[in-house]
């Protein structure tokens, strides 16, 4: 017996909303406050933002070595600190700042680094949910959690846009959607979950082929929007705008087309580009750490001792000898450990990404994942041209997400990089769904069995995440 096919943009929504709904609230409800990847910097993020602090700043910091260092942070209420407070602060060995007596407004200095350098646009709902939380009388915790529960809205509702807007891709959008990974950042304060959700509602804004009259304009401008809001929040994705430049037109007419879409590209990075410089010049500041001595890549005298991750200091190991500015990425990526750990993770890591899933859990996602992609045969796919060029930005974005890490996080003059995560690459499948999808054109092409794969995989979640989560939680 044949099984009927997934129907169109009601049977996607309504399984996203009827799935992904309970995992967000048990996991909103039952992991503690702090044990999602960076959410006590992304708690503090929000607080701020909540208290009307707008962007961050510098301020001289004392740790616990007793050295002094400028660090990039904000001033909260210390109460967010303690709410976020799953672990020492120097559980990872790094160097941790002594808390400050509070001020006269009753704040202390809470250090963020990169975070306090992320605009505040999509820390809107979390902020929302704290005030909200406050206003009803909650106690901290109970307000960041109706924080969590705010983000968590704002990733359904952009996924449900998603995957009622596609025309194509809508089973891989579900996929990407659904996966542990981005529902646990969903249900968290942290800004990845709407990053990635944003990603995909551009990518199914331009899955039209081709896109024609004023619906084909709107479309345009809300995918430039969605993705000028990715990039101002993760510069390193800049290259995901290559996505407003499909479907591609003839050879013979791509001058042209390239002379109109070229400015709106330009636009949607334009804002991250002027946030960058303004953040890195005023906001931005090094990582301290334990004194070190610079690894085997570093061109300097020696000694070189460093007490703080130096980005400029980086910049002259890798121009030193420019090819490692391809070969310090590709020695991380050809990495089989690190490849696997990115997968991984990517899939789910609860925690600091110290919690892994069960293995039968990322071998359901491996196959809802995949299956569906190499089953799926009905409709042709783009243009080869326009699936290389897609394809190619999302292995540039990688490269930039890797180098940003030996740039920002890695210690001067290491051979290896430090700090990529499988959540990283959440926000470059969109790309990819745009580039493979089939579909006739005018229409969502479906397959049958295994595109429910992915809801099969979603629904064994409904139950499994919570449990796992449970067991997780530390203490």
């Amino acid at each position: 017996m044949r099984i009927p096919a997934p129907g169109g943009p009601r049977f996607w929504c309504g399984a996203f909303l009827a799935l992904c709904l309970p995992v967000c609230l048990a996991l909103a409800l039952i992991v503690p406050l702090g044990e999602v990847a960076d959410e006590a910097a992304h708690l503090a993020r929000a607080a701020a933002l909540s208290e009307g602090q707008l962007v961050g700043h510098r301020e001289t910091v004392t740790y616990a070595d007793g050295s002094t260092h400028v660090a990039a942070g904000m001033r909260i209420d210390p109460v967010w600190i303690r709410a976020g407070r799953s672990r020492p602060p120097d559980v990872r060995g790094t160097l941790a700042p002594i808390e400050a007596e509070p001020g006269p407004d009753g704040r202390v200095f809470m250090p963020l680094y990169t975070v306090a350098t992320y605009p505040p646009l999509l820390y809107a709902p979390g902020a929302a949910g704290l005030l909200a939380g406050r206003a009803l009388g909650l106690a901290p915790e109970g307000a960041a959690r109706l924080g969590r529960l705010a983000n968590a809205a704002a990733y359904l509702a952009l996924g449900v846009a998603a995957l009622a807007l596609a025309t194509r891709g809508r089973a891989a959008l579900f996929a990407l959607l659904a996966l542990p990974m981005p529902l646990s950042l969903a249900a968290s304060l942290s800004q990845d979950a709407l990053v990635v959700a944003l990603a995909a509602l551009a990518a199914a804004l331009l899955t039209p082929r081709p896109q024609v009259g004023r619906g084909g304009y709107r479309r345009l401008w809300a995918a430039a929007g969605a993705l000028a809001l990715v990039v101002l929040a993760k510069p390193p994705y800049a290259p995901l705008a290559a996505m407003l430049l499909v479907p591609l037109p003839p050879r013979s007419a791509i001058g042209r087309f390239l002379l109109r879409r070229g400015p709106l590209v330009a636009l949607a990075v334009a804002p991250a580009a002027l946030w960058t410089l303004a953040a890195t010049a005023l906001v931005a500041t090094p990582v301290p750490r334990p004194a070190y001595e610079a690894g085997p890549l570093w061109p300097g005298p020696r000694p070189a001792t460093f007490s703080a991750t130096d980005p400029g200091a980086q910049a002259r190991v890798l121009l030193a000898e420019p090819a490692r500015l391809l070969t310090v990425p590709a020695k991380y990526l050809f990495g089989l450990k690190h490849l696997i750990a990115l997968a991984r993770e990517a899939i789910g890591s609860f925690g600091w990404a110290d919690r892994p899933l069960p293995a039968p859990l990322y071998a359901l996602w491996a196959a809802a994942l995949l299956v569906p992609w190499l089953a799926d045969r009905r409709g042709p796919l783009p243009p080869g041209p326009e699936r290389a060029g897609l394809a190619a930005c999302a292995v540039l974005c990688l490269w930039l997400v890797i180098l940003s890490q030996y740039l920002s996080w890695t210690d001067v003059g290491t051979d290896r990089v430090d700090g990529p995560q499988g959540r990283y690459l959440l926000p470059l499948a969109p790309m990819l769904i745009l580039a493979l999808a089939r579909g006739r054109i005018g229409t969502a092409a479906v397959g049958r069995w295994p595109a429910l794969l992915p809801v099969a995989a979603a629904a064994v979640d409904v139950v499994a995440l919570p449990l796992v989560a449970w067991g997780a939680a530390p203490g």
